[in-house]
This record gives C-alpha cells, structure tokens and sequence, in this order.
C-alpha cells in the first residue's frame, strides 16, 4: 500500500483504484465482524470497550496528574509509520507536546517502545488488525487519562473500518476536564451522510461535556459537502478551528484533510508543519486554559 508521497499531494488517486487496493489489503487483514467489538488498549494492554457517547468508568490510577493551563497538542496522520523518518520527526515534536492525536497508527513493538522511552499513555483504539498488528487511531499523553470511549466504523465501499477515540483529562484551573476527540473520518463515500454519522455520537458527547474540548483528526474533508458537514457540526457545537499563517496541510481537491477545532481554550500558537515522514503533515498547536 505504499503511495508516492508527491503524487498523493499533487492529486487524488481514482476512487476505484483506492477500492482495488484496499480489497487486496483486506485479504491478509482480520476485519472485526461488528462495531460491537470495539476494543480501546493501553500501554498495559488492559482493553476498554465503551462506545461513545458513553465514557467509561473512571480508569483507576495511583499515577493521577493535571495538564498544565498552557499546554500543546500535536494532530498527525501518521500513515502506518511507511516512511523511515517517522521515528525521528515524531520523537523531535513529541518533546513540544503535551497531547498527541494520531491516524494511522500501527502499534508495533516500534511505536510502543517510542511510547515507553517518551513515557506516553497511549490509547490505541483498534480500527483493524494485519499481521497480528493493531491499526487505529491513538490518543497518546503525558497526564494521565481519566475516562475513554471510542467508536469504530467500517468503510461502506473497502469495509476498512475506521476508529475514533474520546477521552478525558483533568486540566489545572478547571473543576471540569479536558475533554479530547481523536478521529479518522470514513473516506470512500458517495455522499458526506456517512461522516455525518460517525461524527453523531461525539456531537451527543460534546454537548453533554462541561469542560473545555478539542476535536483533531483527518476528517477526509476533501468536498465541499464533507467539509459543511464537519464545519456545520462542530460550530454549532460553539467550537472555533485553529487556523495557520502558513497553511502546509495536505490538500485534495484544494481542501484541507486535518482539522483541530476547540472550546473553552485560546490558542496562542498554531504550526502547520513541512515533513516527508508521512503523506500528511503534522499540527502543533498551544493552547490556554483561562477559568
């Protein structure tokens, strides 16, 4: 599945040809039966399974720590660690933030020993396995979790699911947590309809949610109608979207992929950063929390 990183950003591979190559991807892959088996790990393996918009029971911690009122997120997709720079780039911005949202991830014994030697808590929500390896989203931090959900749907065309993750921490100055969406958007569609509803449960989520709240990710907005769907959804929610100066995400058809959006922070500074390590490029973006 390896795709020439200026093609893709050049433009956009047919619908068709995606679908072949995924349907051969799918042959060696171990697809989950139903969304009913979405399975959220941690560091210690130890499995979460509540689906959003229902948070888990408080995860028990001897190890409970706040995020500090000015703290940094990273938002990347990235592309199942294909390029070998991966390892560097995300260990070089890793020392610049606090939260990291992550598509694409394999979690290999590679990605795990990066999350060992930064002493990050992942939360690696499983999309699908290939070769005895989990692929999804993930979540990782320097502060503890408090509370986790996730969502896992499946590509209506490719049946390659995707994940999402939800979770919660507790952020200094606030009596109310952090509240933090990590989702990969469902791609190959006709029509926007199905984003629409793998955002649902995280709309159910965030207007329930009394703290502040952060929705990163690659949404897949590259049609006008997938971008009003999510743009329409989160603002109405009263969520703004970081911008940048120097806007170097991955475009399609001229629209952006990745997107961060918030409430209940500001945002001090927003990098949009240059990379060949993976087919998209990073965000790193501080925010503060003000009470």
């Amino acid at each position: 599945m390896q795709v020439n990183f200026n093609i893709k950003k050049t433009i956009f591979i047919p619908l068709i040809t995606l679908i072949a190559i995924a349907f051969g991807f799918i042959g060696n892959a171990l697809l989950p039966d139903t969304p009913t088996k979405m399975t959220i790990i941690n560091r210690q393996q130890t499995q979460f399974t509540a689906t959003c918009p229902a948070l888990s029971e408080p995860l028990l911690t001897n190890n409970e720590t706040a995020l500090p009122a000015t703290f940094s997120l990273l938002n990347w997709n990235i592309y199942k660690q294909q390029n070998k720079q991966w390892l560097t780039q995300l260990t070089k911005w890793t020392q610049q933030a606090n939260l990291l949202t992550l598509q694409e991830t394999k979690y290999s014994p590679a990605f795990r020993q990066f999350t060992q030697q930064q002493q990050l808590l992942p939360l690696q929500n499983i999309a699908f396995q290939y070769q005895q390896i989990n692929y999804g989203v993930n979540t990782l931090s320097k502060t503890t979790p408090l509370q986790v959900c996730g969502t896992r749907y499946t590509e209506p065309w490719s049946r390659i699911p995707k994940s999402a993750v939800a979770s919660t921490y507790q952020i200094t100055g606030s009596k109310n947590p952090l509240l933090v969406v990590n989702l990969h958007g469902v791609n190959f569609t006709l029509t926007a309809a199905p984003l629409a509803e793998q955002l649902r449960p995280f709309i159910t989520l965030i207007k329930a949610h009394k703290g502040p709240v952060i929705v990163a990710g690659d949404f897949n907005t590259w049609s006008e109608a997938r971008t009003l769907t999510v743009d329409q959804a989160l603002t109405e929610l009263t969520l703004n979207e970081v911008t940048f100066n120097t806007d170097n995400r991955l475009k399609i058809f001229g629209r952006p992929l990745d997107h961060v959006f918030y409430r209940g922070l500001t945002v001090s500074n927003a990098r949009s950063i240059p990379t060949n390590a993976s087919d998209h490029t990073p965000q790193l973006i501080t925010f503060k929390y003000k009470n």
